[in-house]
């Protein structure tokens, strides 16, 4: 079984078949997401990689979408940040 889910997995088919995706200026962009995927491998061991790309997909369309709607690039990493800090309270709870 899937670890994506059907609206996943229709979403990552959508964006693999965009002819955006296949335009030489987005090489590069490739390149480094590929490099920050690795890292990502490398950094989190213990997590599966199919949750990290789910992650990544939900907070790159919520950062599309809250920039599209003008909000500015400081609020956008503040809002995300402020999210860890919340996803994260209890553990960080623990070792106080």
């Amino acid at each position: 079984m899937s670890k994506l889910t059907d609206d996943e997995r229709r979403d990552l088919a959508d964006i693999l078949s965009s002819p955006e995706l296949n335009h030489p200026r987005v090489h590069a962009d490739r390149e480094v997401g590929q490099q920050l995927a690795d890292f990502f491998r490398k950094d989190m061991p213990d997590v599966d990689e199919v949750v990290i790309g789910r992650v990544f997909l939900r907070a790159a369309v919520t950062m599309t979408q809250l920039g599209d709607a003008g909000m500015p690039l400081e609020q956008i990493a503040n809002i995300f940040t402020l999210s860890a800090v919340d996803l994260t309270a209890l553990e960080l709870a623990r070792e106080v």
